[in-house]
């Protein structure tokens, strides 16, 4: 007669070796949803970021901010939100290159964003230039005929 054969409970290293495989799926688990949300967060914060700075950068090459070099300058409606630009000779004498960054400083370095777009604008003087020498020429024109 076997005595195993009528054993009615589990053994101690039954129950250990359980306890083992359930921690360790739970500590796994519990790291995914860690991931998950951290990378939530920093999408959230990049997007932002990025909507913020081409909005910016709008309102620059639509002269209602100065196209000059600024840092430091603080959103007005959230001042962890800062952006700063720097703006340079292109290759042409008339093109100006901007580099405006955006950036998001929190409590914690999974907070800490920093966005930056490139873009190449005429200065807004040649601008102003070309439309007023058109409206002179065109009004020399109305006047010769």
């Amino acid at each position: 007669m076997n005595r195993f054969a009528d054993r009615s409970g589990l053994t101690l290293l039954e129950i250990v070796l359980s306890l083992a495989i359930f921690f360790s799926a739970v500590v796994t688990l519990a790291q995914l949803a860690w991931t998950g949300s951290r990378a939530a967060v920093q999408a959230r914060l990049r997007t932002q970021a990025t909507i913020r700075c081409e909005a910016k950068l709008n309102e620059v090459l639509a002269g209602a901010e100065a196209m000059q070099t600024a840092s430091g300058m603080s959103f007005p409606d959230d001042p962890n939100w800062t952006w700063s630009q720097v703006v340079t000779s292109g290759s042409h004498p008339e093109l100006m290159q901007i580099d405006l960054t955006v950036a998001h400083r929190g409590s914690s370095s999974l907070t800490n964003i920093d966005v930056t777009i490139r873009r190449w604008a005429r200065q807004q003087s040649v601008f102003v230039q070309g439309v007023t020498q058109e409206k002179t020429e065109a009004a020399q024109k109305a006047n010769s005929q």
